[in-house]
């Protein structure tokens, strides 16, 4: 495999903890988890880090699978969960809301 070829990984890793973040939000206001910030930003990091290598590794994709389209459809997920997560915010707050208004 060529290394450089590898290097389009970057924008997924970036795209895929971004939206990540959102959906473990929404999954933390629905089950009604008390969690903070920091824990579910550290699982949205390693949540996209799996969801990249590990299909890698296990030869179930190749590299030509993350191409443009995969990452438009990262950052639709991240603004459709943000969005959900806006909405949700009114109906059921979590202690991370209080978190994030003071940063």
């Amino acid at each position: 495999m060529d290394w450089l070829r590898v290097l389009i990984l970057i924008p997924f890793y970036f795209c895929g903890a971004i939206a990540a973040l959102p959906f473990l939000i929404v999954v933390a206001r629905i089950l009604r988890i008390k969690v903070g910030i920091n824990p579910l930003v550290y699982s949205a990091i390693v949540l996209a880090l799996l969801a990249i290598i590990v299909p890698l590794g296990l030869d179930i994709v190749d590299l030509e699978a993350y191409r443009g389209r995969a990452l438009l459809f990262l950052i639709l997920g991240s603004i459709f969960f943000g969005g959900v997560d806006w909405v949700l915010k009114k109906y059921l707050p979590l202690p991370l809301d209080e978190e994030l208004e003071h940063t």
